[in-house]
């Protein structure tokens, strides 16, 4: 294994950067190896790097980057049960295994996402309200702990450590392998109908109507209509398709190569971007018959989309509201977003239909509303503004997007936080696995914080 190196990483978001030593292990001894030799500094696993925020960076210290630990290890074409190295992303499986009649169970809207950050971040996708969050699909997972010793966790084996390593942003260890089970599906196609949306009460009315008939549910949202079309958009409804006959051609891809000027991001600039998107949908609505891979990886048709936000980057809000005050509290976020024209390409709205299974997972019964905004004067208030909207409504934040969120805010949301810090109490002691965020977000006593 070759030594560690100094290198900046950042994340998808490009908000937050970080200098850290980095390693690629290839196989379970060299990991070994990087974990014994990471310094009190403290390390973290960096998988995909399409986490928005701090999850994955470790300033100061040390990264162990999982790409070399991607190998398909075994699969059972009869009950789909699967076993990957966690450095594998979700292209390759869609390669390796959609020409088998078989398909992930939950994806990120981008195919590099690794599955061990799948895990890490019990990701959730439109399909929710079918199948739930990645995490329900997982066997078990083999976990290598601060100590160097290689557990296997699953609901009924050291189910405590599987608890906190779901949705655990990587503070647990480093995951080796995940055993989950793929979905057998009727074809490699979906079949989508495409429909405009008025404002924010029709479009939560046509999302709860949605939920019990389709297995896929997302609106995007025209985040510069204000007044009585707050909240409009387009809503995409979609099931697996019977076959692949009339699948429209992939959409070309255009990589986005240069960073925009400011002025792009200008309120009339993203309105006029923002009505041209709406309105490319007909009143009528419109269907389509799509391969799986743009259905689930629109972002991956535009290479370096997180550019668009200019140098400085984003910041992407995430919430969650349960689903008695999903309505109020979500109208109440875009009421606080217009009210300073924070304006965005991206917003999006999809139901959630139940908890995850990790101490830290982010779905509950209810709705999820996100938006990505550009680093500039005045979103960081914005944010925290944000923020007493999502407690007072009993909802929470995405740690997989959050590169803000405050400490005690972070508490009164995730109410298992205290059984997740006695678990790494446990198993690491001397909190040899941290990151900017766990620092940022008080996850350790202070006195185990480096």
């Amino acid at each position: 294994m070759t030594d560690w190196t100094d290198s900046t990483l950042t994340t998808w978001g490009r908000s937050r950067y970080a200098r850290s030593a980095v390693i690629a292990p290839d196989s379970e001894a060299g990991l070994l190896e990087a974990v014994r030799g990471s310094h009190a500094r403290g390390a973290i696993t960096y998988g995909g790097g399409r986490c928005y925020g701090d999850a994955a960076l470790d300033d100061g210290g040390q990264t162990i980057l999982t790409r070399n630990l991607n190998r398909i290890l075994s699969f059972d074409s009869v009950s789909g049960e699967t076993v990957c190295e966690a450095g594998v992303d979700f292209a390759a499986l869609l390669k390796r295994f959609l020409p088998e009649g078989f398909c992930f169970p939950v994806s990120a809207a981008t195919a590099s996402v690794t599955v061990g950050g799948a895990f890490a971040n019990d990701i959730h996708s439109k399909n929710h309200c079918a199948v739930g969050s990645f995490g329900h699909h997982v066997q078990w997972i083999d976990l290598m702990l601060a100590s160097g010793d290689v557990v296997r966790a699953s609901r009924n084996e050291n189910a405590d450590i599987f608890q906190a390593s779901l949705g655990g942003i990587g503070l647990t260890g480093t995951v080796l392998r995940v055993c989950f089970r793929m979905l057998r599906v009727p074809s490699g196609a979906a079949d989508a109908t495409y429909q405009r949306i008025a404002n924010v009460d029709d479009m939560i009315d046509t999302i709860e109507a949605a939920r019990s008939t389709h297995d896929f549910i997302f609106g995007w949202v025209d985040a510069m209509a204000r007044g009585d079309k707050m909240g409009r958009g387009v809503l995409e409804l979609g099931r697996y398709a019977p076959d692949e006959d009339g699948v429209a051609p992939p959409p070309p891809i255009k990589p986005i190569r240069i960073q925009p000027p400011s002025a792009f991001l200008h309120p009339i600039v993203l309105k006029a971007i923002t009505n041209r998107r709406f309105n490319a949908v007909p009143p009528e609505g419109q269907s389509a018959r799509v391969g799986l891979g743009p259905f689930f990886f629109a972002l991956d048709s535009m290479p370096g989309f997180n550019r668009i936000y200019g140098r400085r980057g984003f910041y992407s809000i995430h919430t969650g509201f349960p689903r008695e005050t999903q309505r109020d509290g979500i109208r109440k976020v875009m009421e606080a977003l217009t009210a300073v024209r924070a304006g965005s390409f991206a917003a999006v709205i999809k139901p959630m239909r139940g908890p995850g299974d990790g101490l830290l997972s982010f779905p509950m019964d209810g709705m999820a509303y996100a938006i990505d905004l550009p680093r500039r004067s005045g979103v960081e208030e914005l944010h925290r503004n944000i923020e007493r909207i999502v407690l007072d409504h009993g909802g929470r934040l995405y740690v997989a997007k959050d590169a803000l969120m405050q400490a005690d805010s972070f508490a009164q949301m995730f109410p298992k936080l205290d059984a997740f810090r006695e678990i790494l109490a446990k198993i690491d002691p001397d909190a040899r696995f941290q990151s900017d965020m766990s620092r940022r977000l008080k996850i350790y006593p202070e006195a185990a914080r480096h």
